[in-house]
């Protein structure tokens, strides 16, 4: 091959470069023109409307904006799969272990991965019965994954994490740390200090 040819198939190859970096651009401009305000409004929308069908207490309404096969990590590591277990799994809860606790929350961003899919990140305040204030034990950091389909955005995945700072954490670490007599003395003790009203809850 000739020093001419060389030089030719160098300035095609930077050609070929210029471009595919200019097909690059393009794509990434058309992703930007196709997710438009009114898509970014539909997915921030799903955290109003999961916290309104929780403090109504509606399983069902809760999973409502799931899709058919979305799977949902619950903080303490339960899988749920699909809209009908993600309903009847909340409907239960709603009905006791977390009856009458009410959700508060905001959106911390909306990145959209492509024009057919997005990750929301949400913070959430939990209100426990018979207090008007959060309880900061129960904040958690959910992420959410949607996905665009000809019934609209829907949630495909959503990754409940509670939100846990390092002097709790070390706190857990101790007391996971002692024997189970241990244990159930710092329990009890904390049980007496709440029962004699040392322990109250913040009004």
């Amino acid at each position: 091959m000739s020093f001419a040819s060389v030089n030719n198939t160098i300035y095609a190859a930077r050609k070929l470069v210029y471009h595919l970096k200019g097909e690059l651009k393009s794509v990434n401009s058309q992703t930007a023109q196709t997710t438009t305000n009114a898509d970014e409004s539909a997915i921030r929308a799903f955290l109003h409307q999961m916290i309104d069908a929780w403090n109504r207490g509606s399983g069902e309404g809760f999973a409502e904006r799931g899709s058919k096969t979305a799977d949902f990590l619950t903080f303490e590591g339960t899988h749920l799969k699909g809209r009908k277990e993600i309903a009847a799994f909340h409907q239960q809860a709603f009905d006791t272990v977390i009856k009458g606790t009410c959700l508060e929350g905001e959106v911390n961003f909306v990145r959209f991965v492509n024009s057919q899919l997005a990750l929301m990140h949400v913070v959430i305040r939990v209100i426990l019965p018979g207090q008007t204030e959060t309880s900061p034990s129960r904040d958690s950091l959910p992420l959410y994954v949607v996905t665009k389909c000809d019934e609209g955005w829907r949630i495909e995945g959503l990754l409940n994490t509670r939100k846990l700072t390092l002097e709790r954490q070390f706190f857990l670490d101790d007391f996971d740390s002692l024997s189970a007599e241990a244990q159930r003395q710092v329990t009890d003790l904390v049980a007496g200090l709440k029962a004699s009203g040392v322990i109250t809850p913040t009004q």
